[in-house]
């Protein structure tokens, strides 16, 4: 069995915009946590300026590729394509397993 995917996504608001970017991320989060694969969907905002940060656990590379081809995402950047200063930064990352295996890894 294939390990799941994670992803971080990086939100680039622009001035003044994050909290509207918030906002569509609240309709549309529900969505994405219904769509086959979603393990995990969930977003942060930086202590400081205006970031936000979207993590992100796939069962399979075909469920991250719907989602991110998906309806979902289609409605997300109807909602917010206006409001980002650039285009998100999407990383896959690969855990790397330390100490306390409860902690060390995302689930």
């Amino acid at each position: 069995m294939a390990e799941p995917f994670n992803v971080v996504a990086i939100i680039h608001p622009l001035p003044g915009k994050r909290d509207e970017i918030i906002e569509a991320f609240r309709v549309v989060s529900p969505l994405v946590h219904q769509e086959k694969g979603c393990e995990l969907y969930a977003l942060q905002s930086t202590q400081e300026g205006e970031g936000l940060i979207v993590i992100e656990r796939w069962s399979t590379a075909d469920d991250l590729q719907a989602h991110a081809t998906g309806a979902a995402m289609d409605k997300l950047n109807e909602l917010s394509a206006h409001l980002r200063a650039t285009a998100s930064d999407v990383i896959l990352v690969d855990q790397v397993p330390l100490g306390d295996p409860s902690k060390g890894v995302i689930r």
